[in-house]
């Protein structure tokens, strides 16, 4: 690689670096980092088919277990749920004529 086809900040770095010590490394080492460098780029990149599958299969869970939170919210948000029993028609109506005489009550008091 010559350096006019290499990146500006590769350039500057090479310069840092030529400039920071005095001991000069051997004459081929430049030229055989380049080549390294040179052939890495060139490589497709591939990613390994074990992890992308992980990747789709972790996915495929993740949406499952919104699907099933999504469907149990909404048939409970159909039902009726309380912490109290449910009243018997009996105790409903006993309750029912129990307001009515309290409201017969006061109505007689502020008369």
């Amino acid at each position: 690689m010559d350096a006019e086809s290499m990146p500006q900040d590769l350039a500057e770095l090479e310069n840092r670096l030529r400039n920071r010590s005095d001991a000069e490394p051997a004459i081929d080492l430049r030229d055989r980092v380049m080549r390294a460098v040179a052939v890495e780029l060139a490589r497709p990149v591939r990613s390994a088919p074990i992890g992308r599958w992980d990747n789709l299969y972790w996915a495929a869970v993740a949406a499952g277990v919104l699907i099933v939170l999504n469907i149990s919210m909404l048939f409970a948000s159909q039902d009726e749920f309380s912490i109290w029993p449910a009243p018997s028609a009996h105790q409903m109506t006993s309750e029912i004529q129990a307001i009515q005489k309290l409201e017969a009550q006061q109505e007689g008091t502020l008369r």
